[in-house]
């Protein structure tokens, strides 16, 4: 039995990682121990946690600093005062696993430096070669979000199937839905649709919404940025006929999020490559009818809950949208993905030992 996990976060940036290591501080069992090292600037545990939780240092001084720090303090926590019954969880893969006295267990959530790396820089690509290389070398197991990042692991780095297990991420929300942010609510106010696709990165597609919108005079986009807006993004919007319905979000808290994906009449995600997929996940669970691209990953993640292009076009995605007219609406008897509580279970029973491959959807 697992009485003390070391998290590694120093590979948690912005974005869906850092909901895992939030979630699963927060659903993690009784009384158990963690302890975590190069947590993101400014993140705190949710005060709701059960478990024993203190923070081994921050991220500071770039990516540099980061990992030289965190992985002095893995050295440092993993030694001869661990203790029995001490696991390393890396929540994504880092240099910093180096420092581990101790076997490391390393969360694989995609491989897009490799398969999609339009958008990345050249140090970034190189940083992650080494940091994945790295994990995948020192690593005891590698849990893939997905099947696909499973079957990629294989084809891009020979790694057999024994030493990898999918384990799927929560995908409720542990927030209610707040207030609209303002843009989005001038719209709902004057009784308008709204649409709303993750655009954080260059892989998630925005380019294709934005296209469809133009046949879809209806409705507005709404493109949750993270703080992050892709210039390539911003280019196709400002080109489109429909420029005027298209709506660039900051970075949202959780209850805005919330409310922005629950209100909306529908989420797309018609991504050119997804690890897994998670928002698209949550918008099921929040009831919202989502579209997804033919990525397998989407569908993994969605459960064929969501309607799927059959291209990556924007005709697809309103041809996509039409479907969404004769399906039933989605109900809490049936949310995309599982609960945390049920994918922090498996996590756990993982760490110790004792969990099959998969683990039941709750």
């Amino acid at each position: 039995m697992v009485t003390s996990t070391v998290v590694d976060a120093s590979g948690v940036g912005p974005g869906g990682i850092t909901r895992v290591l939030t979630e699963v501080v927060r659903c993690w069992p009784a009384g158990e121990r963690m302890r975590i090292v190069a947590a993101p600037a400014g993140w705190q545990p949710p005060a709701d946690t059960a478990a024993e939780v203190t923070v081994a240092g921050t991220q500071r001084d770039g990516r540099i600093g980061t990992i030289a720090e965190a992985t002095r303090t893995l050295r440092e926590v993993t030694g001869g005062d661990a203790g029995p019954g001490t696991r390393v969880l890396s929540l994504s893969p880092s240099l910093a696993v180096r420092g581990s006295r101790l076997p490391v267990t390393t969360i694989v959530h995609d491989l897009a430096f490799r398969l999609w790396p339009d958008g990345l820089s050249a140090s970034v690509r190189q940083y992650r070669k080494l940091s994945y290389s790295t994990a995948i070398g020192r690593s005891e197991r590698l849990l893939c979000v997905s099947a696909r990042t499973r079957h990629d692991l294989l084809g891009l780095y020979g790694v057999p199937y024994e030493k990898t297990t999918v384990w799927h991420p929560g995908s409720d929300l542990a927030v209610t839905p707040g207030v609209l942010p303002g843009p989005v609510a001038a719209v709902h106010d004057r009784g308008g649709r709204y649409l709303v696709v993750p655009g954080h990165a260059a892989h998630k597609g925005v380019e294709l919404a934005v296209e469809a919108l133009a046949d879809l005079p209806g409705h507005h986009l709404v493109v949750l940025t993270g703080g992050r807006p892709v210039d390539a993004f911003l280019r196709a919007a400002a080109a489109s006929p429909a420029a005027d319905r298209v709506i660039f979000l900051d970075r949202l808290s959780d209850a805005e999020y919330a409310a922005t994906v629950a209100g909306a009449a529908a989420f797309v995600m018609p991504s050119h490559f997804e690890g897994y997929g998670l928002p698209a996940a949550e918008a099921l669970r929040l009831g919202t009818p989502t579209v997804i691209s033919p990525d397998p990953a989407l569908l993994e993640a969605t459960g064929g809950a969501a309607a799927r292009m059959t291209t990556w076009s924007g005709a697809a995605l309103v041809d996509a949208l039409r479907q969404l007219t004769d399906r039933p609406p989605v109900t809490a008897a049936e949310p995309g993905g599982r609960s945390w509580r049920a994918a922090t279970a498996h996590l756990h029973a993982l760490l110790s030992g004792g969990a099959p491959a998969v683990a039941a959807r709750l």
